[in-house]
């Protein structure tokens, strides 16, 4: 008899396809970030630290602590705006252009200009949350993966090739916030019928 781990509950239980990237999921500045291409990760990363003791050859139970959880979102967006510019970009603002910008002459109606201005030593950055939102087989609600207080923490790179579109990757990094220290900066929602007791 073949050995497998399928039963008749495991088509319950899958999530399908890329999904859909929000900003401010459930809120009311909730946003589609845009159109992706090649797929998005949630990741949840952990460092531990297991106690070593003399004379002991190996792990112990119950000597393992946390040091750190870095949570965040990779997103490869294939739609390009300015407002996802600057999203990529922390710090950075946009605004209309005029005068001449390498070597061409620019106006409000034909350019806005994207740039960085390092003024402060600790910027006022902006934090958002970032989910991705996908079908869950068989339950009418979304499975949703959530990054919480949120910013890129990756470098701005655009590609270009022929014969293809530019994919601009974002990897949003959540971050601790100073008033609930304790609870970690991503959240999972798994829809599933509640037991009635």
């Amino acid at each position: 008899m073949r050995k497998t781990g399928v039963t008749t509950e495991t088509v319950k239980h899958l999530v399908l396809d890329s999904g859909v990237i929000f900003l401010d999921y459930g809120k009311q500045t909730q946003k589609v970030l845009g159109a992706c291409r090649g797929g998005n990760e949630f990741n949840v990363e952990r460092e531990w630290r297991d106690m070593p003791f003399d004379g002991v050859g190996g792990l112990v139970k119950g000597a393992r602590r946390l040091i750190s959880v870095t949570a965040s979102m990779t997103v490869n967006l294939v739609e390009l705006s300015k407002e996802l510019l600057v999203l990529a970009t922390p710090g950075a603002k946009f605004e209309a252009a005029t005068g001449t910008e390498a070597g061409l002459a620019v106006n409000s109606e034909t350019y806005y200009k994207i740039k960085s201005i390092m003024e402060d030593t600790i910027p006022d950055l902006k934090f958002s949350d970032f989910s991705i939102v996908a079908e869950y087989s068989h339950h009418k609600s979304p499975i949703v993966c959530t990054i919480k207080n949120a910013m890129a923490n990756s470098n701005l790179q655009l590609s270009f090739n022929d014969a293809d579109e530019s994919v601009l990757s974002i990897t949003f990094t959540g971050a601790f916030d100073p008033a609930e220290m304790a609870v970690e900066p991503w959240v999972i929602l798994i829809p599933e019928k509640l037991e009635t007791v």
